[in-house]
């Protein structure tokens, strides 16, 4: 299967989920109701909302560009942008997002960046993203502990099953980041494996490409070691990354009128039905997002408020999202393949 039949699949997978999850939704609300409610929201917080998600997008291409421009690549932000764009897109319709750093790659490749350095650009920013995830969700437990107790419960298997599968992805990225001999094993064992099934032939010129493209990897995660103010600024930059998009449900909040809870307590919350959904192999986390929000926030809004309510965040920070990150990826596509030139061998001088 081509990758175009893939990406349409995965797009006819989404919205199975999204009828099947809308029918549940909906079935016993009134949609004038729904409509009625909705048109009667202060619109200045919904944009501020939005403008929450451009903001969690410019970020991760503020990492990219700082990573590549540190790694010795000639990219512009514009263009870290794009790929920025482009893996929102692809891992909101491929399960567990596994389709957006292919992409990327992808892309950077087109843009003749070179391919080591794109793959540790972006594991280094999976690593921390997930790392400061679960410090996000740690801290705003310790600070608010008791009202999270109170009114979490209803996601903790999620939750728990979440972090242990964070914690594991964590760990095996750092060990393939900076662990040769974990590399060299892995690379083995799986071509090994592959070749017992008869889905790999030439099992030692694979290994050779596989290795070479290792040593070239292990430089530039060594040069990375040696940038703290570097890994400095991605952390805080991930940390308003992931800010942003938890402040979308406290602006949904505001947009109502409501004023009874705090901007803490509503963090607090976000923080952890983001983190419980992560691990969910469901592309965009369809189904899942929307149970865990009205099982969650119905704590802040009234059972007349909650579906509008989760319609408006879901609208913001996936649904429109995902309109606007596939125009753009669209755009990405058709400006890299028209400006494409032909790249000299990758070469590493660090």
């Amino acid at each position: 299967m081509n990758s175009k039949s893939k990406q349409w699949l995965s797009l006819f997978f989404m919205a199975c989920l999204m009828l099947i999850t809308s029918y549940f939704i909906f079935k016993d609300q009134s949609l004038s109701n729904l409509i009625e409610i909705v048109k009667n929201v202060n619109p200045f917080y919904i944009i501020l909302g939005l403008c929450m998600m451009f903001l969690f997008v410019g970020c991760e291409a503020m990492n990219t560009f700082s990573i590549l421009r540190a790694l010795g690549q000639k990219v512009s932000y514009l263009k870290c942008l794009g790929f920025a764009f482009v893996g929102f897109y692809f891992s909101s319709i491929t399960p567990s997002s596994s389709g957006g750093q292919p992409a990327q790659m992808f892309y950077m490749t087109k843009a003749n960046i070179n391919l080591s350095y794109s793959s540790l650009n972006l594991l280094i920013i999976t690593v921390i993203y997930q790392i400061v995830m679960m410090l996000y969700g740690g801290v705003m437990f310790l600070l608010n502990h008791e009202f999270i107790l109170t009114n979490a419960h209803g996601i903790k298997y999620f939750l728990m099953f979440s972090v242990t599968i964070n914690v594991l992805l964590t760990v095996a990225i750092l060990l393939a980041m900076f662990s040769k001999k974990f590399i060299y094993q892995l690379i083995h064992h799986v071509t090994k494996w592959l070749a017992a099934l008869h889905l790999l032939k030439d099992v030692n010129r694979t290994r050779e490409q596989l290795e070479l493209l290792v040593q070239e990897y292990t430089k530039g995660a060594e040069y990375i070691k040696t940038q703290p103010l570097l890994m400095s600024k991605i952390l805080l930059t991930t940390t308003i990354q992931l800010t942003a998009s938890y402040l979308v449900p406290y602006f949904v909040y505001k947009a109502f009128y409501l004023d009874e809870y705090t901007l803490l307590q509503i963090l607090s919350l976000q923080s952890l039905v983001s983190l419980a959904v992560s691990s969910i192999p469901l592309p965009g986390a369809v189904g899942a997002s929307e149970n865990a929000f009205m099982s969650t926030f119905k704590l802040f809004f009234a059972s007349n408020l909650i579906i509008p309510a989760m319609l408006l965040c879901r609208g913001i920070s996936f649904y429109a999202f995902l309109v606007i990150s596939g125009m753009i990826s669209m755009i990405v596509h058709f400006t890299l393949t028209k400006e494409q030139k032909p790249s000299s061998k990758p070469m590493i001088s660090i």
